[in-house]
């Protein structure tokens, strides 16, 4: 009260709020040396003011100014949900949290002076952006989207689940777990929920985060009536796989093989002749880009040809789209490739001088890319059964009439 301040309580925490302007502030400003500064920059000619005077502000924001709960000041309002928004907008776009009070902020106030002056500038001051404040606004809007998932799972007849595990940058193993489910008579897809695996990834671990979170949220394993994952055994065992131990708890459950992730497996296969041709790309991709003297060479190279790309793409297997996408490009660049190892006098360009080389290159660049395609439309919301079923259809339709006879007349097919 000393520096004209109370504090309102939301959740066990403590905001400041000063019985001045009303404005509330973050939790981390509950230290008299930031309340101070409040006071003397926002209302300086009260300084000299005693605890009394703060007092009877307090006194008259407590009967006309606050809501019914006390939490929050009526007209901060409009300003706390214009921080919601913008932690929302700014959570989607997966930016740092220092971007709003670091450049939204100051953005937004020099578009409003110039459009509305001075006055309308004060008020976007009072929307709180700070680094923390951000932070518990994205917490708050997590929760409360969990929360209305969860009570969307309890209200339908029935639910599925999909689930993975994988590692990512920080070498950290996440498990993601997706459901569908029934409201308001339509099938809807939601993000469940992420957890980190600190050791291994076995059946048992998974396992055990399941039942975790199905007890903290009381959601019944009765209702759950499939669970699709990939195809590891630690997933699939028939003996102690993930599909197994959930099927012990919930016997309804029909365990499914990822329809994408199948199709992901069976794009890895190749003819002899094909995959031969394919390791040789590889080759003259991987001796190019493995060597940073080679790239930054074939870069200028390309770039005094005025090539449509200056660069190669490495081939990784574990990326489903990574095959199409390194082919196409090196497609784009084969004559540059070629006249570039022409030039640093290399072995590997004998590979050019094979019979059908580039017919079988172009055969595979058609191949890839259409799986790739596939691939694609199979995923995002709202891809049910059906309509995957028709788009496997009209690929194989297209499929066949990609007959190319290579290799002396004979017919190579999938």
């Amino acid at each position: 009260m000393k520096y004209g301040f109370t504090y309102m309580l939301k959740e066990t925490i403590c905001y400041p709020q000063c019985v001045i302007c009303y404005k509330v502030l973050g939790n981390d400003s509950m230290k008299p040396s930031k309340l101070a500064i409040h006071l003397n920059k926002c209302h300086p000619d009260l300084r000299t003011k005693d605890s009394d005077y703060f007092k009877r502000k307090f006194e008259s924001l407590k009967r006309c100014k606050l809501d019914k709960t006390g939490i929050i000041h009526q007209t901060q309002q409009n300003i706390v949900e214009a921080s919601y928004k913008v932690s929302y907008i700014k959570a989607q776009k997966k930016k740092a949290h220092t971007l709003a009070e670091e450049v939204i902020l100051p953005c937004t106030k020099e578009i409003v002076r110039l459009l509305f002056g001075e006055e309308a500038v004060k008020k976007i001051d009072n929307i709180p952006l700070s680094n923390t404040t951000i932070k518990r606004s994205i917490t708050d809007i997590s929760s409360n989207i969990k929360e209305n998932v969860i009570n969307e799972i309890k209200e339908s007849p029935y639910f599925s689940i999909q689930l993975d595990e994988s590692t990512d940058v920080s070498s950290m193993a996440q498990l993601i777990v997706f459901c569908r489910y029934i409201h308001n008579n339509k099938f809807k897809e939601e993000f469940l929920f992420s957890f980190f695996l600190e050791t291994t990834t076995k059946a048992a671990d998974i396992m055990e985060i399941m039942k975790q979170f199905f007890n903290d949220n009381k959601l019944q394993w009765k209702y759950l009536l499939g669970i699709t994952t990939d195809g590891a055994p630690a997933m699939m065992g028939c003996k102690s796989g993930l599909q197994t131990r959930i099927k012990e708890i919930a016997p309804n459950v029909v365990g499914v093989h990822c329809f994408i992730h199948r199709q992901a497996l069976a794009t890895k296969t190749l003819p002899g002749s094909l995959k031969t041709v394919f390791n040789q790309l590889v080759k003259l991709v991987n001796h190019i880009k493995s060597s940073v003297f080679n790239t930054r060479l074939f870069t200028k190279f390309c770039s005094d040809l005025d090539a449509e790309h200056n660069k190669l793409l490495f081939y990784t297997s574990v990326r489903w789209l990574s095959a199409g996408n390194f082919l196409e490009r090196f497609f784009k660049l084969r004559n540059e490739v070629k006249e570039f190892l022409c030039q640093m006098k290399s072995g590997l360009v004998e590979y050019f001088e094979f019979d059908n080389f580039e017919i079988t290159t172009a055969y595979l660049v058609d191949i890839v890319g259409h799986f790739n395609k596939l691939n694609l439309q199979l995923q995002g919301k709202n891809a049910n059964v059906i309509t995957h079923s028709d788009k496997l259809k009209a690929f194989i339709e297209k499929l066949k009439l990609y007959k190319t006879r290579i290799n002396n007349g004979n017919l190579i097919m999938f």
